[in-house]
Formats: C-alpha cells, structure tokens, sequence
C-alpha cells in the first residue's frame, strides 16, 4: 500500500510545490521498487496514488495517454484547472469498459490519487484528492486542507497517515499561534514515520517530485538510508537505487534527515575516475606473502 503527502511551501526565490511517497507494493508480498509518483505528460502537473494497483497503474496509463494525445492538453494551452476536469471525465468514462469481475466489490476502485499542478490562470498552485464516491459511482475531488496560506494533502494507509498528520499537528502546537509555516515540516513527518518500521504498508525510499511556478517539474533523487554513514548510501530515484555508474542530469540529491539537497558529482571525469579506481587490483595481504 502506500502514503503520499503533497504540499507547498515558500522559498527564498518563490513558491514550490513537493509530492512525496513511499516506493512499497504489496500483495502477498512487500516489494519496495515500485514507482507512485509520474508525470502527467504535461510539465505543469503531477499524479500520485494510494491503493490497489491493478486499479491505479491502469489508470494512471490511461491519464498520461490521454493527455499525451493531445495537443492542447500536451502543450498546456488547457489550463491545469481544465484539464483536471476533463481527467476526472475521462476516468469516470473508463469505469465503463469494466466487466466480466468475479465479484462485485472488484467493479469499483480502490484507489485515491493526488493532483497536484499549477495554474496559469490563476497564478497558483493546487492540490487535489480524487476520490472514488461509491455512492454516486464516480471518482471526485477533494480540496486540500489549508495551513497558513500553504496547501496540504495526505492520501494512503489510515495508521501512517495518521501518524503524519499528528507530528505535524504535534509542532503547529509547539508554535503557540506565532505562524507556523509548513516549509519541510511535511517531510521531515514523512520520513520519521518512514522510518520508524511500524508500519507494513509503507517501506522503500522515498520518492519526490518537485514543481515550479515556471510550470516545471523535476523527479528528484534521495541519499538512502538517510541513518547510515554518508559513505554507505545508495542514490534512489523515483524508488529505484542508482547502477554503479549511472548518471542523473539534475546533480542535486535530497537528504532527508536534513531536508537538504546536496550538490553531487555526476560529471563524466568522475564516473571515469570511480571506473577506474573499481579496476585496480585490491591489494591484500595475501599480495606480499
């Protein structure tokens, strides 16, 4: 299963907004590789899930397909605001083609997702929980909760979630009314539940996605396990630990016990130079016997 917060926070140089989740898939089985944060096939836009995946990646894969299909919704001439509408539309159409389930309760979705994305109309960013009403048999919009002027969404499993939201509730206290902002607060939560093993529905590193006023996204990669020497941590993008010499064309990589992110080296004169040092015979004591 999974949790994913999303939320805005201001910066030195503007406003941004952060998707973040975990990377477990369960089943029968915990598998912490899986991706729950993706592009929308527009720059102004991102989509993230909670729930069952024969539902979710289904239709996550139909949402990048429709957009990319078009060009006014490709090219952003739709509004974000717009464009949400007509997703939402064209999940709801999809529901239609179900059929042939063993069991009734299989007909309708187990899934949220979060809608994140910027609004050039408008000059802001939004969030949004799509939720699936039962009642009326179709997914619908939730607004996010709003703290200080900044916007908040938690989707997933009850108890991390929960868990979340207390830490977060637990230092707004701690403000006593002097203006508690959300800045990293969300993540900081986000990985101190993460890691405290609790809970078995959430596992992997995190996976971010990052969104600009510019109206320009940017997976972003993580140091894991952010509890072991600096020298034993992996890089993880979007759940995934980096190959030995694989290279990322964005060199920032976030830390998550310092909510920082660190500038790292992946020119080519350092892949060369880590390439070349693996090469080397390791001299051991057998070597001057």
């Amino acid at each position: 299963m999974t949790v994913v917060v999303s939320w805005t926070r201001k910066t030195q140089t503007g406003r941004e907004l952060w998707v973040m989740s975990d990377s477990r898939l369960t089943g029968g089985k915990c598998w912490d590789y899986g991706p729950k944060v993706f592009s929308m096939g527009r720059s102004d836009a991102v989509i993230a899930f909670a729930g069952d995946t024969a539902w979710a990646y289904p239709l996550i894969s139909q949402v990048t397909s429709y957009v990319e299909s078009f060009v006014n919704l490709r090219e952003r001439a739709v509004d974000f605001v717009d464009a949400q509408k007509k997703i939402i539309r064209m999940l709801n159409d999809s529901l239609n083609f179900v059929s042939d389930a063993v069991d009734e309760s299989l007909e309708e979705p187990d899934c949220t997702f979060i809608f994140s994305g910027y609004s050039a109309r408008k000059r802001e960013f939004m969030i949004n929980k799509i939720v699936y009403n039962s009642k009326n048999k179709a997914f619908e919009t939730r607004p996010p909760k709003r703290v200080n002027g900044e916007l908040l969404t938690i989707i997933g499993d009850d108890l991390p979630k929960k868990a979340i939201y207390h830490i977060l509730s637990e230092k707004e206290k701690n403000f006593k009314g002097r203006g508690f902002k959300l800045d990293m607060e969300p993540s900081e939560a986000f990985v101190k539940v993460l890691l405290s093993e609790k809970y078995r529905e959430i596992g992997g590193s995190p996976q971010i996605m990052k969104l600009y006023q510019n109206m320009n996204q940017q997976h972003v990669a993580v140091y894991w396990p952010p509890n072991a020497l600096h020298e034993e941590q992996k890089i993880y993008l979007r759940g995934r630990e980096l190959g030995k010499y694989e290279a990322l064309d964005n060199p920032w990589v976030f830390s998550p016990y310092e909510s920082k992110l660190y500038w790292h080296d992946f020119s080519p004169v350092e892949m060369q130079a880590k390439a070349k040092a693996d090469k080397q015979p390791q001299l051991g004591l057998a070597s001057y016997l």
